[in-house]
């Protein structure tokens, strides 16, 4: 297949994030690319903070480039991306979240490697930037997004971060928009089992803005904690491994938490630049991080699944 000769669309979900759509689609719509190859599609997941307004500028500025499609009935960026997804013209689905951006080189290079590396899935490599001093920020950008190791090991990556042929949808279906958190899991291991290749390419850089506050880091850990219920509910017999007993002590005991992650951080290069209080005040600061995890899977567990149930 002659890839240059067909369209990419390029998905960008946003809810509520006016400075962060902003920064993405100028830098997409400086991409060194073919105007005529490709489209931004942006999908609102029914903000009410005059995102709506952002998108109409830049429509109104590149009318034959970025059309918006809107996701007013499923409160979930699955459910948003899988709206873009119906609506899209190419042949190629890039995505890419509303508070990232990229070189100008992107999309030209993620089509290339796409095609050199004989690949189903290309996943780029994703440079948390991280300013100022918060702490928090720091434990994020320790800890945020092991790209490589989401595809080598785990056989999945973060949806922001993925370029994919649309046809593969057609095949296998879309994201799972009754997931909080974890649909890019769950759709990577299901096309990864039949065989789909998903390829990891470390020299293709998209930059995420760091989490810098507890609220941030902590309102992640809950939601994926309701994730992990939702996926060993829904997909019992593929993650088994994730139903807990809510009244474990090995999900309470900082000690074991704190000496677990410290070895883990024993080969990462910013680790070793820390202080030993720094050190200490991120090892708490993760702890409190899989504490609120917990707290998440046991919300699931005794509400947020029932209440689905009624509906």
């Amino acid at each position: 297949m002659n890839i240059k000769s067909k369209e990419v669309s390029v998905i960008v979900p946003v809810y509520n994030d006016l400075s962060g759509l902003k920064d993405t689609l100028n830098s997409l719509v400086k991409q060194n690319f073919s105007k005529d190859l490709f489209e931004i599609i942006v999908v609102d997941n029914g903000s009410t903070d005059g995102t709506l307004s952002v998108i109409e500028r830049f429509i109104d500025r590149y009318p034959k480039l970025i059309r918006m499609v809107l996701e007013k009935d499923i409160q979930s960026s699955y459910a948003a991306r899988n709206k873009a997804i119906e609506k899209a013209k190419g042949l190629i689905i890039a995505f890419i979240d509303a508070d990232m951006t990229v070189e100008k080189d992107w999309l030209k290079e993620v089509i290339e490697s796409l095609r050199k590396n004989h690949t189903d899935c290309l996943v780029c490599n994703l440079e948390v930037i991280h300013e100022g001093h918060s702490i928090f920020a720091l434990y994020d950008k320790i800890v945020a997004f092991p790209m490589e190791k989401y595809v080598k090991k785990s056989h999945f990556t973060p949806v922001g971060c993925l370029t994919i042929y649309k046809d593969i949808f057609n095949k296998m279906g879309f994201f799972d928009s009754n997931l909080i958190s974890g649909g890019d899991r769950e759709f990577g291991n299901r096309i990864y089992s039949v065989g789909y290749k998903i390829y990891y390419e470390p020299n293709i850089v998209m930059k995420h803005p760091v989490r810098h506050s507890p609220k941030q880091i902590f309102a992640k850990a809950f939601r994926i904690g309701r994730g992990y219920k939702q996926m060993s509910f829904y997909y019992p017999e593929r993650y088994e491994m994730r139903i807990r007993n809510i009244f474990n002590p090995r999900y309470f005991s900082p000690i074991k938490s704190i000496l677990r992650f410290a070895r883990s951080m024993r080969e990462n290069e910013i680790w070793e630049k820390l202080t030993c209080l720094e050190k200490l005040l991120i090892c708490l600061i993760h702890w409190g991080y899989l504490l609120t995890n917990h707290f998440g899977y046991i919300y699931e567990s005794l509400f947020g699944l029932r209440r689905k149930k009624k509906t």
